[in-house]
C-alpha cells in the first residue's frame, strides 16, 4: 500500500470520528432543551380546547308571582307583581327546559357528543414531550365533560396509549376520578402517560363512563381517540450521522487521484 493512500483512510477515519464526536455533543443539546420544555413537539387532536364555565345567578324582589328558570347550563329565578308570564326579569312564572343550549358568551368544544342524562364530551387531545432517555418520552391527554343536566354527577375517565404499528399497550392510568361535576359545570379531565420512547406516533384513547342515568335517562360509556406525534429524536440524530458520514466519503473519495493500474507481467 502507498504512502498516498495509508494517508487517504487516515484522513477519511478522522472525518468519521469528528461526525462520531459532533453526534455526541449534539445529544447534551438535546437534553437541556426537553428538561426546559422546549423540544419540538406535533399534536394531532380530533378535539378543541375547553370552554369557559358557565355561572348561575339569581335575582329576588316583591311580589307573590315566582319564577324559574332549569335545564341548559344555567339557573335563576326572578319574583315580581303582576299577573303576566315569562323569565328573568318579567313578571310570573316561566321555565327553560333545553340541556343542549349553551348560555350566550360561551362556546361548545368542537366534535363533542352526547352520552346521554345531558352530559357531553368533547373529543381527546394530546401532545407529546421527548425525554433524555430515548425508551421514555411523555404524552399529556386531555378532554372536557359538560354536565346540562340538573343534578351533580360523578364519572370516571380510563386513559391508554398504544403503539400505532404493533397495537402495543406502552401505558395506561384507569380510574381517573371526575367528582360532583355541578350542572352546567363544564371540567377539563386530563392524565400524563409516560413510554412513549421512539415510537414517533402513538395512538392515544380515553373511555369516560357516566351514571348508568342521570336525570332519569340512560347514560353510556363513550370512548375518544386520537393520533399523538412524539419527537423521535435518537432517529432523526442516527440518519443525519449516516448522512455526514456517506456525504465525507464521497468527498474524499472525489478528491484522490485515480489508483493507477497494475501493469501486465
Amino acid at each position: 500500500m502507498t504512502p498516498r493512500r495509508r494517508a487517504s483512510q487516515r484522513l477519511v477515519v478522522s472525518l468519521a470520528l469528528a461526525a462520531v464526536a459532533a453526534v455526541g455533543l449534539a445529544v447534551p443539546a438535546f437534553a437541556s432543551d426537553a428538561d426546559s420544555g422546549t423540544p419540538l413537539t406535533v399534536s394531532i387532536t380530533d378535539g378543541s380546547t375547553p370552554s369557559p364555565s358557565p355561572s348561575s345567578s339569581s335575582t329576588t324582589g316583591s311580589g307573590p308571582a315566582t319564577g324559574t328558570s332549569s335545564g341548559g347550563s344555567s339557573t335563576g329565578g326572578s319574583r315580581g307583581t303582576g299577573g303576566s308570564t315569562g323569565v328573568g326579569g318579567s313578571t310570573g312564572t316561566g321555565t327553560s327546559s333545553d340541556p343542549g343550549t349553551t348560555p350566550a358568551g360561551q362556546t361548545t368544544p368542537a366534535n363533542e357528543v352526547s352520552v346521554g342524562g345531558g352530559l357531553f364530551v368533547s373529543g381527546l387531545n394530546g401532545n407529546g414531550m421527548p425525554a433524555i432517555n430515548p425508551a421514555d418520552g411523555t404524552v399529556d391527554m386531555w378532554f372536557t365533560v359538560r354536565n346540562s343536566s340538573t343534578k351533580p354527577v360523578d364519572a370516571t375517565a380510563d386513559f391508554w396509549m398504544e403503539g400505532t404499528v404493533f397495537s402495543n399497550r406502552l401505558d395506561a392510568r384507569d380510574g381517573v376520578p371526575i367528582t360532583a361535576l355541578q350542572p352546567g359545570e363544564t371540567r377539563v379531565v386530563a392524565a400524563t402517560l409516560s413510554g412513549a420512547g421512539q415510537w414517533t406516533l402513538v395512538s392515544a384513547h380515553v373511555t369516560f363512563t357516566p351514571p348508568e342515568t342521570v336525570d332519569a335517562a340512560a347514560a353510556t360509556s363513550v370512548t375518544r381517540d386520537a393520533l399523538v406525534l412524539v419527537f423521535p429524536w435518537v432517529i432523526v440524530l442516527a440518519a443525519v450521522a449516516i448522512a455526514l458520514a456517506l456525504a465525507i466519503v464521497r468527498v474524499v473519495r472525489a478528491a484522490l487521484p485515480p489508483v493507477p493500474a497494475a501493469a501486465a507481467s
